[in-house]
């Protein structure tokens, strides 16, 4: 059974929320993925890398560099790796 997108973008939120809500050493209540990644309290360059590289690796995805340049906020890498998942899952 396929995830609806809905439900496919509720899970790569919650997934994202844990991680970086593990790398920051906080609940991931208190992960917002409505301000921008750089704002997360205790965040840095490589906490954001292990961030992507985790994400890469949960879903088995590359994400395109061009886009993830583009990213500022939770919610847009969020959106990133929806997008990535929903083209390989349609290319597989």
């Amino acid at each position: 059974m396929t995830q609806s997108l809905t439900e496919q973008t509720t899970e790569i939120a919650n997934v994202l929320r844990e991680e970086l809500a593990r790398l920051l050493e906080c609940r991931p209540e208190q992960v917002d993925l409505g301000l921008r990644l750089t704002e997360l309290p205790g965040v840095d360059s490589m906490r954001l890398v292990q961030t992507v590289v985790a994400c890469e690796k949960h879903w088995n995805i590359v994400l395109d560099e061009d886009e993830l340049v583009e990213v500022r906020t939770g919610e847009d890498l969020r959106d990133l790796i929806a997008h990535t998942v929903a083209t390989a899952s349609a290319s597989a």
